[in-house]
């Protein structure tokens, strides 16, 4: 019958779409894939419900602190709600992929809630659950509730298991379940929760021996309408360390939760094939002096250290440096000596110019509401410490230096700690100066046209929603925060934060790594403690790549040999490992984009990427069985492999870049023309690729060494030129080696665009 009604073409398309569907998403069902597909975009947005009443803001909720990261690198971006207050409609709701909720504490009005849930989740929404679905679950919310879990495959029963002793585990899949630490033999106590349905997925379920025979529970499931892991089986809770650890697998359970289907993750740890590596420091202890050996005696400041060591011995490697526009202030209390160090940072080329606040906020929601009456009050309540005998020596020779005395001990209006609000606090708190006279200073202080480029916020980096929006008007990115750990100390994925925090309308840029003052129990020692920062790198690389490179600390870090030592271990580590160095403006920028990009399935096996500024790199996981198509992809460099990804490379010039991938098998004996090489990695950051009928040409811009990799014919030979407005700086003969790897290494300056041209060339003896 089937025969009759198609034809052979007919056949043909239906045979290569299923042939697409076996090789390309191997972890979903054919059946679920259209035989004839309909474009469709991709659904990145993910409702976050959080109870107000208990979680204050969406940055202390669990869903920020525990699930958003690993969401995040999946692909998604949450959209936080307070389900006090009124829920999104049932036509609104259908923007979102998925609704997802942790629960513990008992809702005001769990009735509203569990009818509303119910409403969508009826529609089609995907709902994911962590803990309780609406304790304290009052008559009533049963049958909502009941019908909630129904399409989940799951039923709840009224059965609790308090005493678990005799609980044996009946479920237990290894990939799901025991991720950072494996489950207690005394076994949490739970509730009783049956499968009504063969489509959930019982990851970890339970039996508990009784009279009437064992009573099974599900524990921890998904099905294609959503998941449910129970509470007590997410985390585990240290009280004894104040440590905290996975036991769910939290990449694997939303993974399935959301829909195991094979798409592009807008990522923001790789360029060019590349981890990206970036810098940041901020101002605190600019004006410091040194007590390192040669520069103790001659009262050389912390900043000026840090200028001589870290930035000018390394051009190859850019730095953003925030400079509190007080410590430059005399009237505030600074030292007009630190205007010249600025001058001389900023004057270097790789260095990027940055504010790190104008009076440094300690507490940013103390100005919120500002009130400098009570500010006020707070300075007249803090004593000043009288001067040692030592510190009047120091004194006096610092104003035989020309330098300022010791801030904090003779004026009223500096800070000497954390105490006060604020380091300088002679002015009124005002936004304005805060923001714009703050990066008007740093900007003052650069050669004529260097721009301030990213604002990083000081004290305790949770700035509120009037002062993001400062800087996003001011023009500059914004980034701090998160303080991101995974080592001996802070053994789980749990203290690595998402990319942002969400104030508001506002959004907070995260840094990718913590600085120094968290590994030396905030300065007061070890000085060394940065180095643990290199578990963190291993930890965060592998089994995923969770976090770009970077070397994040304080001007302070010039005052001690031991840290100094860390800081420049730390950028000999970022010359020598294959990374990107980019700026830490350019990171934000990646960050910031990864919540506008939007991705368009076209077929089964292609999507268009619009709208994503910035981020130049998209991943497939789980991608042993695929590869690129570059030919009939468009902007797409190339692509590289890591733990098990594929990222590939896209060209900023090209929007909306198309990205088409095809089976690994298909490259196998695909011979390489010159003209279609394709980039596995390089040092620079790439664009304009222009193939050629034997090479190809490019723009090119980065720091340090231009090193490559392209892929393309085994022993094929290239001319490089290298040339900037016309004007050549070097001319390469380069050889692709019997794989087909051609290997560059250029030692032109491409901080200032290049174009590149490659032209076959014989192969060299």
């Amino acid at each position: 019958m089937l025969s009759r009604l198609m034809t052979i073409s007919r056949l043909r398309a239906v045979a290569l779409v299923l042939l697409a569907a076996a090789c390309l998403a191997p972890s979903q069902p054919a059946s679920a894939l259209d035989v004839e597909f309909t474009s469709r975009p991709v659904k990145r947005e993910i409702l976050a419900l959080y109870d107000s009443r208990h979680e204050a803001t969406p940055s202390d909720t669990r869903l920020h602190r525990l699930a958003e990261m690993p969401l995040n690198w999946l692909g998604f971006k949450l959209s936080y709600a307070d389900v006090n207050a009124p829920l999104p409609a049932l036509n609104d709701s259908g923007r979102f992929r998925a609704v997802v909720t942790w629960f513990v504490e008992p809702l005001q009005d769990p009735m509203r809630y569990a009818a509303w849930l119910d409403t969508v989740t009826g529609a089609g929404l995907r709902f994911v659950c962590l803990g309780d679905v609406a304790p304290p679950e009052p008559p009533g919310s049963e049958v909502f509730i009941a019908r909630v879990l129904a399409r989940l495959g799951l039923k709840p029963t009224d059965q609790f298991v308090s005493v678990t002793h005799n609980a044996k585990i009946a479920v237990f899949n290894a990939s799901m379940v025991g991720f950072e630490r494996p489950i207690d033999k005394a076994l949490p106590e739970y509730r009783v929760m049956d499968t009504v349905s063969s489509i959930a997925k019982v990851h970890l379920s339970a039996e508990q021996p009784s009279e009437e025979g064992p009573i099974a529970s599900v524990l921890v499931a998904t099905s294609p309408a959503g998941g449910y892991a129970a509470d007590g089986f997410t985390i585990f809770y240290d009280a004894t360390a104040d440590k905290a650890r996975w036991t769910l697998n939290p990449f694997a359970f939303f993974k399935l939760s959301l829909g195991d289907e094979r798409l592009p993750v807008p990522d923001v740890t790789t360029v060019s094939g590349r981890r990206m590596y970036f810098s940041h420091i901020d101002g605190d202890g600019w004006n410091n002096i040194s007590e390192i050996e040669g520069y103790r005696d001659a009262q050389v400041t912390a900043s000026e250290v840090i200028l001589r060591e870290v930035i000018a011995p390394y051009p190859d490697l850019p730095v953003s440096v925030g400079l509190i526009a007080g410590d430059t202030l005399p009237e505030l209390g600074g030292m007009d000596a630190a205007r010249q160090s600025a001058k001389a940072l900023y004057a270097l080329p790789q260095v990027e110019v940055a504010s790190h606040s104008y009076s440094h906020p300690f507490d940013w929601k103390f100005f919120e509401n500002y009130d400098r009456a009570a500010e006020l009050q707070m300075i007249d309540k803090v004593a000043h410490k009288a001067l040692s005998v030592i510190d009047g020596v120091r004194n006096f020779l610092y104003r035989v230096a020309g330098k300022s005395e010791l801030a904090g001990t003779q004026n009223r209006y500096v800070a000497g700690s954390a105490d006060l609000p604020r380091s300088y606090l002679k002015e009124p708190f005002e936004l304005t100066t805060e923001v714009n006279k703050a990066l008007q200073i740093s900007q003052q202080l650069a050669p004529s046209g260097k721009k301030a480029a990213i604002y990083l916020w000081s004290g305790d980096t949770e700035p509120f929603e009037a002062a993001i929006k400062a800087t996003r008007a001011a023009g500059v990115r914004n980034m701090n925060g998160g303080d991101s750990r995974l080592d001996a100390e802070f053994p789980s994925v749990f203290y690595v934060p998402p990319i942002a925090r969400t104030v508001g309308a506002e959004r907070q840029i995260y840094a990718g790594n913590s600085n120094e003052n968290t590994y030396t129990n905030y300065w007061h020692g070890p000085f060394y403690g940065q180095l643990m920062l290199a578990e963190t790198l291993k930890n965060t690389e592998q089994p995923r790549r969770l976090k770009p490179f970077n070397l994040y600390y304080h001007m302070y870090s010039g005052e001690k040999a031991s840290s100094l030592a860390a800081i420049k271990y730390f950028v000999e580590q970022a010359r020598t490992l294959p990374v990107i160095p980019v700026t830490a403006s350019q990171y934000a920028a990646i960050a910031d984009d990864f919540f506008a990009a939007e991705i368009q399935q076209v077929d089964a096996t292609s999507w268009t990427i619009s709208k994503r500024g910035a981020v130049q790199t998209v991943r497939f996981d789980d991608a042993a069985d695929i590869d690129v198509d570059e030919i009939k992809s468009s902007g797409v460099l190339g692509a590289t492999r890591h733990q098990g990804s594929l990222y590939v490379a896209l060209d900023p010039v090209i929007e909306p870049a198309v990205v088409v991938i095809h089976a690994a098998a298909d490259l196998q004996g695909r011979p390489f023309d010159a003209g279609h090489a394709r980039l596995i990695e390089s040092r620079w950051q790439l664009s304009s690729l222009v193939r050629t009928q034997c090479g190809f040409t490019l723009a090119a811009h980065g720091f340090g060494p231009g090193e490559m990799i392209w892929q393309t014919a085994p022993g094929q030979a290239f001319v490089v030129e290298i040339s900037r407005s016309g004007q050549r700086l070097s001319t390469d003969t380069v050889t692709a080696d019997s794989a087909g790897a051609l290997q560059t290494r250029f030692n032109a300056d491409a901080r200032e665009p290049v174009e590149m041209t490659f032209t076959c060339h014989e192969p060299v003896p």
